[in-house]
C-alpha cells in the first residue's frame, strides 16, 4: 500500500473527483482554501458566484436536469446560512445536493471567531442529514455517506460540516480509501419493488375497475419513470392526471392526458370524482394536489405508490399501499394486468379525456384570442406555445 500525505481540503477534492463530479457552484472563505486549491490542480470545474443562496439554486437545477448529484460550498456564518432556501426547496422536491460548508476552527470555536454562528443547527431542519468531520482520517469514508445519503430513497441535500482545523491539517490517505462505487453518483441509486401481496390486492382493484385514473407526482421524474407510465396508460387506456412537478409524465398532447388535478385544475378534478380507482404515482397529495385536501372524497378506492413509505397515508388512506420505486412498480403492475381485456373496457372512459379536454378549450377560447389592452396572461401563454418551437 502507498499513503499520499495531504490536506483534509485535497482529500475532499479527491473524493469527488471519485464521484465523477460535475460543476460545483459556491463562494470561497478561508476555513476551505485548501480544498478549493486542490479543485484547481485537479481540475474541478468551481464557478464562483455573488451569493450562496445562487450556488444553491445552480447546484439544485444541474441536479434537476441530469439526475446527477449538485454540488455548493459555502463558508461559515452568514455563507452557510445563505445555503437554506435552496436547501429547503431541494429536500422538497426530493433532488439531491451535497453541499460541502466550512465551520470554524475547532480550537477556538464559541471565542467569537468571525460570522461564527450555529450553522449545524440552522441547516439541520432544511437537509436530509448533515455530517459533521471531526477527524480528518474520516473524509472518505463520510463523503461517500453524504453520497449514499443524497441519491437513496427519496433523494435530497445533504450538508457536510467542515471545520478549519480539518480542511487545513494533512494525512497520509492511502490511495485505496479513494475508491467509491459509481451506483451513487446519480439518484434513483438504488430501487425497490412493490411487496407480492401488495402487488396482488392492487390488480384486484385495477381488473374490477370501471373508471380508473393515474395520478403522477414529481416522483414520477425523479425515477425516470415517464415512458413506464407512458406504456402502462396506453397498454389498459388509462387516463392519467398529473401535479405541477409531475407534468411530462405522459405528453400533454397525448389523448389520455386529463392535465393538472388539485388547485389548478382544468378537466382532471371531475375525473377524480367519478373515478372508481384512484392509481396514485410517485405524488405526496399535499395541499395543492389535493385542493386543500377536498380531493379525493372520502371513501375513494387508492393505490399509493411511493418510495418514501411514510408518506403513504399522510393526508389520505389508501385502500392498497405500494412501497416502490415508480419505475419498478408500475413495470411490475403492467406485467400482471390483463391489458388487452383492460384496453378494450376502458376504452369508452378514456376517450371521454380527450372530448371534455376540446370542450375545455372551446370555453376558454375568448380569453385565449382575447384583444384586450394590457394583453390577458392567457393570450400571451397561448400566443408563445403556438410560436415556440
Amino acid at each position: 500500500m502507498t499513503a499520499n500525505e495531504m490536506t483534509g481540503g485535497e482529500a475532499l477534492a479527491h473524493m469527488l473527483l471519485a464521484h465523477e463530479a460535475g460543476p460545483i457552484f459556491g463562494m470561497g472563505g478561508f476555513q476551505l482554501l485548501p480544498f478549493y486549491d486542490a479543485a484547481r490542480r485537479l481540475g474541478l470545474q468551481h464557478h464562483l458566484i455573488n451569493d450562496e443562496r445562487c450556488g444553491a439554486f445552480a447546484a439544485d437545477a444541474y441536479a434537476k436536469v441530469t439526475g446527477r448529484v449538485g454540488l455548493c460550498d459555502a463558508t461559515l456564518g452568514p455563507g452557510a446560512t445563505n445555503l437554506v432556501t435552496a436547501l429547503v426547496e431541494s429536500l422538497n422536491a426530493g433532488i439531491p445536493i451535497v453541499a460541502l460548508v466550512g465551520n470554524t476552527h475547532r480550537l477556538h470555536s464559541w471565542k467569537n471567531m468571525t460570522q461564527e454562528s450555529r450553522q449545524v443547527e440552522i441547516l439541520r431542519p432544511a437537509v436530509k442529514e448533515i455530517i459533521r468531520i471531526d477527524h480528518i482520517e474520516r473524509i472518505p469514508e463520510l463523503i461517500r455517506r453524504a453520497f449514499v445519503v443524497a441519491t437513496t430513497g427519496r433523494p435530497g441535500p445533504v450538508v457536510v460540516d467542515i471545520p478549519e482545523d480539518i480542511a487545513h491539517a494533512t494525512y497520509p490517505f492511502d490511495e485505496t480509501w479513494f475508491e467509491v462505487d459509481s451506483t451513487y453518483t446519480a439518484a434513483p441509486a438504488l430501487r425497490t419493488r412493490p411487496a407480492a401481496e401488495n402487488l396482488a390486492a392492487a390488480v384486484e382493484l385495477l381488473v374490477e375497475a370501471e373508471r380508473p385514473i393515474m395520478l403522477c407526482g414529481g416522483g414520477v421524474h425523479i425515477s425516470g419513470a415517464a415512458q413506464m407510465i407512458t406504456r402502462f396508460a396506453e397498454a389498459i387506456n388509462m387516463p392519467v392526471a398529473h401535479t405541477m412537478s409531475g407534468k411530462g409524465s405522459i405528453a400533454c398532447t397525448s389523448a389520455l392526458n386529463a392535465g393538472i388535478f388539485g388547485r389548478y385544475d382544468r378537466i382532471a378534478n371531475r375525473l377524480i370524482d367519478e373515478s372508481d380507482v384512484l392509481l396514485v404515482v410517485g405524488c405526496k397529495l399535499g395541499e395543492i394536489a389535493t385542493k386543500r385536501y377536498t380531493l379525493p372524497e372520502p371513501g375513494k378506492k387508492i393505490i399509493h405508490l411511493d418510495i418514501v413509505a411514510e408518506e403513504i397515508g399522510r393526508t389520505v388512506i389508501p385502500s392498497v399501499s405500494l412501497w416502490s420505486d415508480a419505475r419498478e412498480g408500475i413495470a411490475d403492475l403492467l406485467e400482471v394486468l390483463p391489458q388487452d381485456e383492460l384496453k378494450e373496457r376502458l376504452a369508452k372512459w378514456a376517450a371521454t379525456v380527450a372530448t371534455r379536454m376540446q370542450q375545455w378549450r372551446v370555453d376558454v377560447a375568448p380569453r385565449l384570442t382575447s384583444a384586450e389592452v394590457p394583453i390577458n396572461m392567457a393570450r400571451l401563454l397561448h400566443e408563445l406555445n403556438l410560436n415556440l418551437p
